[in-house]
């Protein structure tokens, strides 16, 4: 098994936030809406109910915009550590008009700006494996989350060995730049396993099957809290 190895928690350079929004990952995050909107929809039958969700970890604001594009009754609050990143969401969320749904809150994953169960749910991609300690932010996340909301994760998910870590960032970097190839390197050694996620799921009180592969280079939690 290849060992976990840390990148920095915050990434709040101003390349690293312009690498960052300029990868390809259009297929990505629209598949991650998807998902969303359709946890939403199901769960919804008034459509015209306004929901609140959070993003922690939104780094340049493109699952939000991609979500908030779709769905007209969908506010969310995206919030990140990294001031770099916020300046190109700013920038981002002027573009795609949508200041007025979604606002922007420069603020740690380990204390939520907002109230205890205000949320309608909480997404968030990419987030995990910056973080050295995921529990209590996974804690934090649940802390947040109205009764019957919901909680939408998806991260890269650490291979076996080197060889599989290279053959994925030839898979799906091949045509970045070094520096985006070597983002993506660092990002899939920092990963936690399949089993390490399902690890924190049941130190939560949570249902370890919450959390699956979705992909030759992901894991995602999906899983809506109970009504009380």
């Amino acid at each position: 098994m290849l060992p976990r190895q840390l990148e920095p928690e915050v990434m709040d350079t101003r390349e690293e936030a312009h690498e960052y929004n300029a990868m390809d990952n259009v297929a990505v995050n629209r598949l991650f809406a998807d998902e969303v909107l359709s946890l939403i929809e199901t769960a919804q039958p008034d459509s015209t109910a306004r929901l609140t969700l959070i993003d922690p970890g939104t780094g340049t604001v493109l699952i939000p915009i991609e979500i908030c594009s779709r769905n007209q009754q969908v506010q969310i609050i995206a919030a990140d550590l990294a001031t770099e990143m916020l300046k190109v969401a700013a920038e981002n969320l002027r573009s795609a008009e949508l200041t007025d749904r979604i606002s922007l809150e420069l603020a740690d994953a380990r204390q939520l700006p907002c109230a205890d169960q205000s949320m309608d749910g909480v997404i968030s991609n990419s987030l995990i494996h910056h973080l050295p300690e995921p529990l209590p932010i996974l804690q934090e996340m649940l802390r947040v989350i109205k009764p019957g909301g919901f909680l939408f994760l998806r991260d890269l998910a650490r291979p076996d060995s080197m060889a599989d870590l290279e053959s994925l960032v030839e898979r799906y970097a091949a045509k970045e730049t070094p520096h985006q190839r070597q983002l993506l390197h660092d990002s899939l050694h920092a990963a936690l396993t399949l089993d390490e996620v399902r690890d924190l799921l049941t130190a939560c009180g949570l249902p370890p099957a919450s959390a699956q592969l979705t992909s030759d280079r992901h894991w995602t939690i999906s899983l809506r809290l109970a009504h009380k």
